[in-house]
């Protein structure tokens, strides 16, 4: 059995493919998800998963090693807790919202206290070691996740006591060409945590440098490609993913925009960004629409009110294929856009960091919200009329996805990896 461990929706969103791709090749395998509070029910790529039989749970769940009656009755009161919360934030908007909120807070207060001691007084490495021994695991595969977060690193010490592999796959592609790129001004020199694991795959050779430079010794780490966004499961993310919106339909016929902001952390200009969005409003030519980060929870409030349709709930590749127009700061979805054809505008005046984007000239770069709103009116004219050359988004599609190989496989490649890895 080979175990894929999740925790939120980014790292789902790089580790589905693989397990996907693994189970296709008749491979055994199984996800567990280590973060309680992400509602791994309501996950339409681990939903797809479980159609083709494979086991998807809440780590926690696994009760069938005998820790006693009140492990069972702690692991089943935090998981509810946190259920709870995420209901409280569901269908929100009817006389008892103010309720469920206060609740929800209360549930998510009280799944926290349990949940901390549960983790501390039974979730030892004993614990991790009868679970990889029961599922007869092979290999035990993460996201970039550092050892210390979760039960990460009792997992981790486990498998080194018996042997097995342990693996970080990605969960994101990195944009940034510069190493102080969070307000706290400190380099990103962290990666070094990730020497815990036997193999680190990332994307491209980019990227090597970057951790390698970041303290993480260089023969752990592999090149294999983005599992993500490399065309089979491109093909299969779009046959599996809920819809709410109709690429057709423009009833406006205004120029259809989609703005995929970032974290305000990453040295983001809030006054110019808040400004942006007051222009993005009341530019009577287009219709927008705009999509938080995924993680941008602290900072949900700077959304509220806004007279702008937020899109949170609503995938990412489902607005690309909507929009006509996507605006990016430090996203890695333009590359579904550039994917998908459609212009790119990179709004570089609204951040202090530089990207990879900037590097290829992919994709049309915006200094000011002048040149925006130039750009929104000539697109608005011909859809086509973009500054950027296909070959330059050809040449950053092929470095950054595929790593300057276009015709392999690469779901494949990551399977081969995986089967054939050895513990040294």
């Amino acid at each position: 059995m080979y175990l894929f461990f999740v925790r939120h929706f980014n790292d789902i969103d790089h580790i589905a493919p693989v397990v996907w791709e693994m189970a296709m090749d008749k491979y055994p395998v199984a996800v567990y998800c280590l973060n309680p509070k992400y509602d791994i029910n309501g996950d339409y790529r681990l939903n797809f998963l479980r159609r083709l039989g494979i086991d998807v749970d809440y780590v926690y769940n696994d009760v069938h090693h005998n820790l006693g009656m009140m492990h069972r009755m702690l692991s089943f009161l935090f998981l509810l807790c946190f259920a709870i919360k995420r209901n409280s934030e569901s269908n929100l908007g009817s006389n008892f919202t103010p309720l469920k909120r206060m609740m929800g807070k209360q549930a998510q207060i009280i799944g926290n206290r349990i949940y901390s001691f549960a983790k501390g007084k039974y979730y030892n490495i004993e614990w991790a070691f009868n679970f990889i021994k029961r599922k007869g695991a092979k290999a035990l595969c993460f996201d970039w996740v550092k050892p210390r977060h979760s039960v990460v690193g009792v997992f981790v010490a486990a498998a080194d006591r018996i042997s097995i592999p342990t693996l970080a796959l990605p969960h994101g592609v990195f944009v940034y060409t510069n190493e102080h790129i969070a307000i706290e001004s400190r380099p990103l020199k962290t990666y070094d945590k990730l020497n815990r694991y036997d193999g680190v795959i990332v994307q491209n050779e980019l990227f090597r440098e970057f951790m390698a430079r970041s303290g993480l010794n260089r023969e752990k780490i592999f090149v294999l490609g983005s599992a993500r966004y490399c065309d089979k499961w491109m093909k299969q993310n779009k046959k599996i993913l809920p819809r709410t919106l109709d690429p057709d339909k423009n009833d406006t016929h205004k120029l259809r925009i989609v703005f995929m902001t970032t974290k305000l952390r990453y040295r983001i200009n809030v006054e110019k960004f808040l400004s942006t969005l007051s222009l993005l409003a009341i530019f009577d030519a287009i219709e927008v629409k705009i999509k938080p980060h995924t993680r941008t929870a602290r900072e949900s409030y700077i959304y509220k009110n806004l007279p702008i349709h937020n899109t949170t709930d609503i995938s990412s590749v489902e607005l690309c294929e909507w929009a006509d127009v996507v605006l990016v700061i430090g996203s890695s979805i333009m590359l579904e856009s550039l994917i998908q054809n459609k212009p790119v505008l990179y709004l570089k005046y609204l951040h202090e960091n530089t990207t990879i984007y900037e590097k290829y000239g992919a994709c049309w770069i915006i200094r000011s919200e002048a040149e925006l709103k130039d750009a929104l009116n000539a697109l608005k004219e011909n859809i086509k009329n973009v500054p950027y050359p296909g070959a330059e988004v050809k040449s950053f599609i092929s470095d950054i996805i595929y790593n300057h190989q276009m015709e392999r496989d690469i779901l494949e490649d990551y399977v081969d990896f995986i089967v054939g890895f050895q513990k040294s």
